[in-house]
C-alpha cells in the first residue's frame, strides 16, 4: 500500500488540510515518494511540500487537464516542465532530472492513475509554415520505443499513439504523435454535415486531414461522393481507416494524396478524358464539377482558392466554405475581399460575366487569439440566375456580402463594395511577403 496517497477529494478538505486539485495531488504524491517522505508522522515535511505545490503558478501547475478521447490526458507545453520553471525543478532532488525525458515517469504514472486513463502525452506546437502539419504531441506514459524524433517507431491501429475520438457518432482514429486534431471545431463539423451539405451532392474537401469534414459530409449530409485531398500521407492513411471503420463504401469517397493543387489538376485531366473533353467531367455531376468545396485550412487556405473555383460545376456553380483566422474588426472587409478574389479566379477559368461571388453568411467558429477569430465564409460562386440565397442581386453586382435579417432590418440586405471589385483592399490577414501570414508554399497558387 502506498501511504503517500492523498485520499481526500480534491474539492473537499474535512481534515483541516488545504484543498488540492487532482494535478496538485499527483504532484504531491510524487514529491513525497522521490523525497523519501514515507512516514505518515512526518507531517511537517508533508505540509511544506503541499505549501510549495500550492505556490506554483497556473502555467506550471494548471487546475485541470484536457482529456483527448477516453484514454489520453494532455499536458500543456510548459506545464509540469523542469525547463520552464526553476521553482518546479527545485521541488525535486538535485540530480533527479539526470535521466532526461523519463525523469518524471512517476508523475505521469500517478496522473494516469488518479485520472483513470491509460496514456499521458504533452501537447506540441504545429508549425504554421509547415506544409504537412505534423502533430507535435509526445507520449510521456506509458514508455514505448521511440525514433530519433521522439515519436513511437510504429503507427496505425494498436500502436502506442493510436487513438479514437468519437463525435456525432462518427469515429475518428489517428496517431496523435503524427497527425493533428482539433476539438474546437466540433460546432462547424456539425454545421457542415447536418446543415450545409445536401443529399446526393458532390463535395470536394481540399484539406481533408483524417476526415474532419469529409466524414460528416458522407454520414450526416449523405453526400453522393466526396473527393478528399490530403498532403500528409499519415493523415491520408488515417482517413482511409476511418472510412472503413464508419462503414462508408469505397465508391463514395476518393482520397487524393499530395498537394491538392497538383492532385486536382491531375484528377481533372482524368475526368475530362473520361468525358471526352467536357469541362470538369466529375463522375455523376451533369454539367461537370462539384456542388460544394470545404477549405478547412488555418490560418489561411488562400493558396487553394483558384483550385476550389475551377472545380465547381460549370453550369450552375456552387458553394465554397472558406476558413480563416481573421481580426474581428476586419471580418466584413475579409469577406468582401474574399469574394473579389474568388470572382477573379472564376474569370481566369473562363466562366462568363454572369458569374457572381456572394458571401451569404460568416460563421464564427471560435476565438483563435485576442481580437482574432476563426471564421468560415459561406460563399456562392456561380451564375447570378442560379444563386439560391436570400439576397437580391442587381444586374451590375459581381460581389457582395449578405447581412442577415435583424430587428432593424427584417429582410436583410446585400452590402456591395464602394470601389471597383479589383480595387478592394486586402485585410491584414491576407497572404503577403511582408504580412502576418507569409507562407511561401501557400502563396504558390499556380502549380505546374
Amino acid at each position: 500500500m502506498n501511504n503517500n496517497r492523498i485520499s481526500h477529494d480534491p474539492a473537499l478538505s474535512n481534515d483541516g488540510q488545504p484543498s488540492l486539485t487532482t494535478v496538485q495531488r499527483a504532484l504531491v504524491e510524487t514529491l513525497l515518494e522521490v523525497n523519501n517522505v514515507t512516514n505518515q508522522e512526518q507531517e511537517q515535511e508533508r505540509s511544506i511540500l503541499v505549501s510549495k505545490v500550492l505556490e506554483l503558478n497556473m502555467q506550471t501547475c494548471p487546475k485541470k487537464l484536457e482529456k483527448l478521447g477516453d484514454d489520453t490526458l494532455v499536458i500543456p507545453p510548459k506545464a509540469l516542465h523542469e525547463d520552464h520553471d526553476v521553482t518546479f525543478r527545485s521541488l525535486f532532488p538535485t540530480d533527479y532530472f539526470d535521466n532526461g525525458p523519463t525523469s518524471l515517469l512517476l508523475l505521469w504514472k500517478t496522473l494516469a492513475r488518479l485520472y483513470n486513463i491509460s496514456r499521458v502525452c504533452r501537447r506540441g506546437d504545429i508549425d504554421p509554415d509547415s506544409k504537412i502539419r505534423h502533430s507535435g504531441h509526445r507520449i510521456l506514459f506509458p514508455e514505448c520505443e521511440l525514433n530519433a524524433n521522439g515519436i513511437p517507431v510504429t503507427t496505425g491501429p494498436g500502436s502506442p499513439g493510436w487513438i479514437t475520438v468519437t463525435e456525432q457518432g462518427i469515429a475518428q482514429s489517428f496517431d496523435l504523435t503524427r497527425v493533428m486534431f482539433s476539438r474546437g471545431n466540433i460546432t462547424e463539423k456539425i454545421r457542415f454535415g447536418q446543415t450545409l451539405v445536401q443529399s446526393e451532392e458532390l463535395v470536394l474537401d481540399l484539406y481533408a486531414g483524417i476526415g474532419y469534414y469529409t466524414l460528416p459530409a458522407l454520414i450526416k449530409g449523405r453526400a453522393k461522393h466526396v473527393y478528399a485531398c490530403e498532403w500528409n500521407a499519415e493523415a491520408a492513411a488515417c482517413l482511409r481507416t476511418n472510412l472503413v471503420d464508419n462503414g462508408i463504401s469505397s465508391d463514395r469517397c476518393t482520397v487524393l494524396e499530395g498537394d491538392c493543387r497538383t492532385s486536382m489538376q491531375l484528377q481533372q485531366q482524368l475526368w475530362n478524358q473520361k468525358n471526352h473533353g467536357h469541362h470538369h467531367g466529375i463522375k455523376g455531376g451533369g454539367g461537370g464539377g462539384v456542388d460544394r468545396v470545404s477549405l478547412g485550412l488555418l490560418p489561411s487556405s488562400e493558396g487553394g482558392w483558384p483550385t476550389a473555383v475551377s472545380c465547381l460545376r460549370n453550369d450552375r456553380g456552387g458553394w465554397l466554405h472558406v476558413h480563416g483566422n481573421v481580426p474581428v474588426s476586419e471580418r466584413d472587409t475579409w469577406a468582401l475581399w474574399l469574394c473579389s478574389r474568388l470572382i477573379s479566379f472564376a474569370h481566369n477559368v473562363n466562366y462568363d460575366e454572369q458569374w457572381v461571388a456572394i458571401c451569404e453568411h460568416v460563421e464564427r467558429v471560435k476565438s483563435f487569439a485576442p481580437k482574432i477569430d476563426h471564421y468560415v465564409a459561406d460563399v456562392f460562386v456561380g451564375p447570378r440566375q442560379c444563386y439560391p440565397g436570400n439576397a437580391t442581386i442587381g444586374s451590375e453586382t459581381r460581389v457582395g456580402l449578405f447581412v442577415q435579417p435583424n430587428d432593424n432590418d427584417k429582410n436583410g440586405r446585400l452590402v456591395v463594395p464602394s470601389c471597383p471589385v479589383d480595387q478592394i483592399p486586402p485585410p491584414s490577414c491576407a497572404l503577403s511577403k511582408d504580412g502576418v501570414l507569409h507562407q511561401q508554399w501557400m502563396m504558390e497558387q499556380e502549380v505546374s
